[in-house]
């Protein structure tokens, strides 16, 4: 087996997978590892098995990410068929990861589908869909035409150049539902739904620049691939989406080892042989790997070589500061409706009810909707089923995901009043509350400080991407891409050939060659 190479990078999460396929693919010898026996990292898809598997490990380790695990015991039937995230998000039809996938061929080793729906929770316990298109909007019967008229204003503007437009000068930093409500004069319910399901904020405070970033590229997503401007990733999403790029960059001659603990890396002073600044020794494998490149996640730095690190600062604009998010995941066998469907609504038949049930579709829960919930957070509910391969017929995987103060709370009890909420808008004709088939809840602290930069030379040997820490639901795949870039083009200024000008100028995504169909299975 080959032990010299030019670079190795530890940990196989969306940053480092992408990373890995963009060298491989521009022709350089990469080994890639990871402790772990499954791809993604901390976006793994992982089985119900490996899912217990690797609440069991997190719960007894004190570098992990994740805390206060806790799980129901009960055993499911076809366990394998669950490909559950650790980090589940949507894809934006328009973004740097949709661009990466088509650029570099891996979307051919994925699936997708369209998400069905957002919507949004009311209070009174109304659930009702987010409009999608302009045509959704002057249907609708719940806006005046004054507000129509106001709404599609707005829209043109973040759908726009906005960021020369009188409107936004000197309020880039305005808390965003006041801007709405001040420069657009849109009401309350529209604004809120505009905040927090369409620009994804957290809070009433989130500032109004990095929000209508994140609403310009909404809008221009509606379309491309059909009515929703976001797409979900078979196979749990990032986590099979990371495994994809590791597969490119395996057909490009990368090599991976994974499930090996890391015994030792070592530093030493370049030499006349080729790529030995850095030795990786791995517990019960047989030679060292060597390199001059070393590019690994926050998690595998070694103490010793702290301070050798160069932690790339994040390019990505809208980072939140979000720094510890509770989730659960629940596994439950009745559809649930996101549809205008309230309990007390006589309108809405049973069987008109019955038949609203998503397979995959996002549900915001603004702040103070639900009782004995965050005052100041929204959360996010994400449903996924057999439809994106995620579940068996029948079976739901609802992912709960919400900002919270500190990293002591527990997450079942301050996750516990949205999980009821959720679950009491079953499909089913008898309205009686759907029931956990399982259950696990956590805590996820960021992983490094977005200040912490390390040293800065020259030519920088060991790398570390920035910290993917919590960004809205759709967020989080392009923000990873971007790193990944980042990280790419850094990585070029140690492992580039000798021609200054064309190492830099090295394409992220060099042509797809036709020749790659016929060279994978």
């Amino acid at each position: 087996m080959e032990s010299s190479f030019d670079t190795i990078i530890l940990g196989t999460g969306l940053t480092e997978s992408i990373v890995a396929a963009a060298l491989s693919k521009a022709g350089y010898k990469v080994a890639h590892l990871d402790t772990n026996s499954f791809y993604g990292g901390n976006e793994a898809s992982l089985s119900f098995e490996e899912l217990i598997q690797w609440a069991d490990a997190n719960s007894s380790s004190i570098d992990s990410p994740f805390s206060f695990i806790t799980y129901s015991t009960r055993v499911l039937p076809q366990p394998r068929q669950y490909s559950i995230c650790l980090r589940p998000s949507i894809i934006p039809s328009m973004g740097p990861l949709i661009s990466s996938l088509i650029s570099s061929g891996v979307s051919k080793y994925s699936g997708f589908r369209l998400l069905d729906c957002v919507s949004v929770y009311h209070p009174s316990g109304l659930v009702k869909n987010v409009p999608a298109s302009k045509e959704d909007v002057f249907k609708s019967n719940e806006i005046t035409l004054i507000g129509k008229r106001r709404l599609m204003r707005f829209l043109t503007f973040a759908a726009g150049d906005f960021e020369i437009q009188k409107e936004i000068q000197g309020k880039h930093d305005k808390p965003f539902l006041e801007f709405l409500k001040t420069e657009f004069s849109l009401s309350d319910d529209i604004a809120g739904v505009i905040a927090y399901a369409l620009a994804y904020c957290v809070s009433e405070a989130d500032p109004t620049h990095p929000a209508l970033r994140r609403l310009h590229k909404y809008l221009h997503s509606i379309g491309r691939y059909g009515p929703s401007a976001f797409l979900v990733g078979h196979y749990g999403g990032i986590g099979d989406i990371a495994q994809g790029f590791c597969r490119a960059a395996a057909v490009h001659g990368a090599t991976y080892i994974l499930g090996r603990k890391i015994e030792s890396i070592t530093q030493s002073e370049p030499g006349n042989t080729p790529n030995s600044r850095y030795t990786v020794c791995l517990v019960d494998f047989p030679e060292p790997l060597k390199c001059n490149l070393l590019i690994s996640s926050p998690s595998y730095v070694p103490p010793e070589l702290a301070n050798d690190a160069f932690h790339l600062p994040s390019s990505v604009f809208n980072q939140s500061s979000v720094d510890v998010i509770a989730r659960c995941t629940v596994i439950i066998d009745k559809s649930i409706s996101l549809g205008s469907r309230s309990k007390d609504d006589p309108s809405v038949s049973d069987e008109v009810a019955a038949r609203t049930g998503v397979d995959t579709g996002v549900l915001v829960v603004p702040p103070s909707s639900v009782a004995g919930g965050s005052s100041t957070s929204a959360a996010i509910v994400f449903i996924t089923g057999e439809g994106s391969m995620s579940a068996p017929s029948g079976k739901w995987i609802l992912y709960i995901a919400l900002p919270v103060p500190s990293s002591s709370v527990s997450p079942e009890s301050i996750l516990k009043p949205y999980l009821d909420a959720v679950l009491a808008l079953t499909t089913d004709p008898a309205d009686v509350p759907a029931q956990p088939l399982f259950a696990m809840f956590y805590l996820e602290t960021s992983s490094g400080t977005r200040s912490e930069r390390g040293a800065r030379r020259t030519e920088a040997s060991y790398l570390v991407p920035p910290c993917l820490n919590y960004v809205s639901l759709p967020d989080l795949p392009d923000t990873a891409t971007v790193h990944a870039e980042a990280t790419f083009r850094e990585a070029l200024k140690v492992v580039g050939r000798s021609d200054d000008e064309l190492r830099l100028n090295v394409e992220f995504w060099p042509p797809v060659e036709e020749a790659e169909d016929s060279e994978v299975i």
